[in-house]
C-alpha cells in the first residue's frame, strides 16, 4: 500500500476524512483508518461508548496509533448537544435539550455547562464536540425539535456563542452546525433532502447565530444536507456557491468546514458517499465525514486520489486541518484520575477538578 504523503496516494487523502469504528477497543478497523488511511478524525457514537475508563483508554491509543503515523494528533469527536442527542451518558454530566435551556437558563449558566462538559470531554480524550446547534427551528413541522435553543435568532446566537465560548474555556473544539440553518425545513435530512421554506433570499434570520459564530471564534462550522432554492440547485453540503460564496465570502470564515454524515438519506438517495466526498470537498468542504462505512473511507480516498484537478482544494483543505490538529494538546489525565472524578456526582465537579 502506497503511504506517500503526496496528493496521488490514499493516505494524502485519508486525512481529509473523519471516520466511525465499529466498537469500543482498538481493534483492526482502527488500526487500519489510523495507521494506513491516516484519517484526520474519529467520531464516537453509543457503539464505542462504555465506561469513562474505557474511553480515555481508546482515545488514548488512537493518539498513539496516530501519532507513530503521521506524528500529529486525531481529531476525536462526539455529538454531545443534549437533550436526545449526547452519547455519553451518566457518569457524565447530563446535558438538557437546547430548548429547554432557551426557555430556563441565562447565557451565563449555558457557558457554564458548556464549560464543565468540554473539561469532560477533554479528560477522556475527546477534543471536538459537534455542537451547539445554531438552527433557528420554527414552526411545529420542523424536525429538529428540542435540539435547537427556539425560534429568535438573537436567542440562537446568543445561547449558541455562550456555549462556543464554554467549550473552548474548556479545551474542546466546538463545531457550529447546520450551516445554512435547517430551522425552516419540514424534512429529517437523515431521511431525504430537505428544502428551504422560508423563500427569503437574504436568510437573515438563519445567518444571524452563524455571523455570531464567526466573530466569537468558532474554529469549525458543519454543513447542513439542504437545498436553498434562492442560492443554488445543489444540496449546501455540494455547493460552491453556499460554501465559497455565502460562508467564506460574505461571512468571513476561515475555519474549518466538516460536511454532515455524508452517508445520511439527504445525500445517499442520490448519491455514493465517495461520490457526495468528492463534490463536498470541490464545493468547497475541509473536512469529510463518514460515520459507519469505513470502507467507504478507503472508497473516497481513492476516488480523490484519481481527479489531478482536485489537488490544489485537497492542499487547501489539508492546510487548514493540519493547523488545527497541530493546535490539539493532548489530555494530560491519568486513568485513576479519570476514575476519581467521575466517582463524584456532578454537583460536587468542582472548576479544580
Amino acid at each position: 500500500m502506497n503511504q506517500q504523503n503526496n496528493s496521488g496516494a490514499p493516505s494524502f487523502w485519508g486525512r481529509l476524512f473523519m471516520v466511525g469504528l465499529p466498537g469500543p477497543r482498538m481493534d483492526a478497523v482502527a488500526r487500519e483508518m489510523v495507521r494506513d488511511l491516516q484519517v484526520g478524525g474519529i467520531i464516537l457514537f453509543a457503539r464505542n461508548i462504555e465506561t469513562p475508563e474505557q474511553v480515555w483508554e481508546l482515545c488514548k491509543n488512537l493518539q498513539q496509533e496516530a501519532l507513530a503515523a503521521t506524528g500529529r494528533p486525531l481529531l476525536i469527536s462526539v455529538d454531545q448537544e443534549g437533550g436526545p442527542v449526547q452519547r455519553l451518558q451518566a457518569p457524565f454530566t447530563i446535558i438538557p435539550p437546547a430548548r429547554k435551556l432557551g426557555l430556563e437558563a441565562t447565557a451565563r449558566e449555558v457557558e457554564a455547562l458548556a464549560r464543565q462538559t468540554a473539561r469532560e470531554l477533554q479528560m477522556v480524550g475527546i477534543n471536538v464536540n459537534l455542537a451547539p446547534v445554531l438552527d433557528v427551528a420554527r414552526g411545529l413541522d420542523c424536525p429538529l425539535g428540542d435540539r435547537a435553543y427556539g425560534q429568535d435568532p438573537e436567542l440562537v446566537a446568543q445561547l449558541g456563542t455562550a456555549a462556543i465560548r464554554g467549550y473552548l474555556a474548556g479545551g474542546v473544539l466546538p463545531v457550529a452546525k447546520h450551516f445554512p440553518g435547517l430551522g425552516d425545513t419540514r424534512v429529517d435530512s437523515h431521511v431525504d433532502l430537505p428544502l428551504s421554506q422560508s423563500g427569503d433570499p437574504t436568510r437573515k434570520i438563519d445567518m444571524i447565530p452563524f455571523r455570531q459564530a464567526v466573530a466569537a471564534g468558532a474554529p469549525m462550522i458543519m454543513t447542513a444536507h439542504l437545498l436553498v432554492p434562492e442560492w443554488d440547485s445543489r444540496a449546501a453540503t455540494l455547493s460552491p456557491v453556499i460554501l465559497q460564496e455565502k460562508l467564506r465570502r460574505d461571512l468571513g470564515f476561515e475555519g474549518v468546514i466538516i460536511t454532515d454524515d455524508l452517508e445520511m438519506g439527504a445525500i445517499a438517495t442520490r448519491q455514493t458517499a465517495p461520490e457526495g466526498a468528492r463534490e463536498a470537498l470541490e464545493a468547497g468542504a475541509d473536512l469529510l465525514l463518514i460515520c459507519n462505512n469505513w470502507q467507504a473511507a478507503w472508497d473516497a480516498a481513492h476516488l480523490l486520489t484519481r481527479d489531478a484537478a482536485l489537488a490544489p482544494r485537497g492542499q487547501d483543505a489539508a492546510l487548514r486541518l493540519r493547523r488545527l490538529r497541530e493546535g490539539i494538546s493532548l489530555p494530560a489525565h491519568g486513568l485513576q484520575e479519570v476514575k476519581e472524578y467521575f466517582r463524584k456526582p456532578p454537583e460536587g465537579r468542582g472548576r479544580g477538578d
